[in-house]
C-alpha cells in the first residue's frame, strides 16, 4: 500500500540534498530497475501501474511491487513522462579508484543528458570509474539515471576535490582540449586519467595545470563547428583508448 510517508520520501528524492541525506535515489522504467537489481543494488520500494508487472517482477526477481494508479505515478515521477515502474534504491557506496586502469574525470559537467549518455558509452567501452568534481551534476539524478539506460548501476562514481585527487593518483592525466595533439597521434598508456571539461568553459585552470598531455579530435577540412558535445568527445576518445589498448572484443 502506498502510504503518505512513502510518497513523501519519493518526492523528496527529486532534490539532491535529500538523495544525499537519505542515501537513496529513484530509477524509473523497467530496464533501469532491472539493471539495478542485476547489479545487486538494494531495492527499498518498487511501484508499478500494471498488474502484469506486479506478477512478472515477483516471478523474475522475487519482488513484492506495489500497484498504484497512473495518476499517483504522475505525481511521484521525477520525469516529465512517467514510466510504469519506479524503483527506490539505496545508493551504492563509492569504491576506491584503481591505480592500474583508466579513469574518466569530469570537470563540472552540468547537463544530465550528457552525463547519462557518457556513462552508457563508457560502460560500453569498458570504463568503470568516474571521478567527478563537486559541481558535476549528480549521477543519481532522475535524468542521468534514465539516459544512462542502466549503466548507472555499473559505474563507480566518486565525487571529490578534483585537483587534489588528481595529484594523488600518480598517473598520466590527459585532457580533451582543442589545442591538444591530434587523437591520431595519441599513444595511450596502459593506465591514466581522461579529463573532460565543462560544456561551456572547458577544463578549469586548476585542473589544466595538472595535465600531462592534451589531445583533440581533428575535424574535417572546412568544418565550421567550434567544438563537440562532451559526451560525444568522451565517446570518441574512449573508443580510441579501448581500441589501441586491445580492450575491444
Amino acid at each position: 500500500m502506498l502510504t503518505r510517508a512513502i510518497a513523501k520520501q519519493i518526492q523528496q528524492l527529486k532534490q539532491k540534498k535529500h538523495r544525499d541525506q537519505q542515501g537513496q535515489f529513484c530509477a524509473e522504467g523497467l530496464k533501469s530497475v532491472q539493471e539495478g537489481l542485476q547489479s545487486g543494488l538494494k531495492l527499498v520500494h518498487c511501484l508499478v501501474t500494471e498488474d502484469r508487472l506486479v506478477e512478472s517482477l515477483h516471478e523474475d526477481w522475487g519482488i513484492s511491487a506495489m500497484r498504484i494508479d497512473l495518476a499517483d505515478m504522475k505525481k511521484l515521477s521525477h520525469l516529465s513522462t512517467p514510466s510504469a515502474v519506479l524503483g527506490l534504491f539505496e545508493k551504492p557506496k563509492s569504491r576506491p579508484l584503481p591505480s592500474n586502469e583508466w579513469i574518466v574525470a569530469l570537470d563540472d559537467i552540468q547537463d544530465p543528458g550528457n552525463l547519462g549518455t557518457l556513462m552508457r558509452t563508457l560502460d560500453w567501452f569498458g570504463f568503470k570509474h568516474l571521478l567527478c568534481s563537486a559541481h558535476t551534476v549528480d549521477c543519481y539524478s532522475a535524468k542521468v539515471v534514465q539516459s544512462s539506460m542502466g549503466s548507472y548501476a555499473r559505474m563507480n562514481c566518486v565525487y571529490d576535490d578534483l585537483p587534489k585527487t588528481l595529484q594523488q593518483l600518480e598517473m598520466p592525466i590527459v585532457g580533451a582540449d582543442l589545442k591538444g595533439v591530434s587523437l591520431e597521434q595519441f599513444d595511450p598508456a596502459p593506465k591514466g586519467v581522461l579529463v573532460l571539461g565543462n560544456e561551456g568553459h572547458g577544463i578549469s585552470d586548476a585542473v589544466a595545470s595538472l595535465l600531462t598531455q592534451r589531445i583533440t579530435i581533428p575535424s574535417a577540412k572546412g568544418s565550421a563547428v567550434e567544438s563537440l558535445n562532451a559526451a560525444i568527445s568522451g565517446a570518441v576518445i574512449a573508443y580510441t583508448i579501448s581500441n589501441r589498448l586491445g580492450f575491444l572484443r
